[in-house]
């Protein structure tokens, strides 16, 4: 446990610390293609979802308005992504995956997964343990 929780309930900082864990395993897969961690898992979200408004994007992605819009930009820059109007609201910009965005999508996502399952496995005893406790009470919460 760490030196800063009380061990009861739900421990943010721990879970913060695990989930930066799993961005370093994809970070050292999708860096050599020239991505960070925001940008694959934006392509990533679009690659599973269809095409989404900002506002969807930054809250699936837990990102500042004006975050995402730097990585949305950098993935239109490099054409995996593109922006259009929303068929439904003519107000609203979707972004939507491109076919480049697709295959680079496709080439790095088992890569991805991976590395992000060697950094689960690595996890020591304690850490590990806390997490499945974690997520056994997150999943009694679920089905209560």
């Amino acid at each position: 446990m760490g030196r800063h929780t009380t061990g009861r309930g739900i421990d943010a900082l721990f879970l913060r610390r695990m989930a930066a864990r799993l961005d370093r395993g994809a970070a050292s897969v999708v860096r050599s293609h020239g991505l960070t961690v925001d940008q694959w898992r934006m392509l990533d979200l679009l690659a599973g979802s269809g095409p989404l408004p900002m506002a969807a994007l930054c809250e699936e992605l837990s990102l500042a308005g004006a975050t995402a819009t730097r990585v949305a930009d950098r993935l239109v820059d490099e054409e995996l992504a593109r922006r259009s109007i929303d068929d439904r609201d003519r107000r609203r910009v979707v972004l939507r995956i491109t076919g480049n965005g697709r295959d680079l999508r496709a080439d790095l996502a088992d890569s991805v997964e991976h590395a992000q399952r060697e950094q689960w496995e690595s996890l020591d005893g304690p850490d590990h343990d806390r997490l499945a406790r974690l997520l056994r009470s997150a999943g009694g919460l679920q089905a209560q």
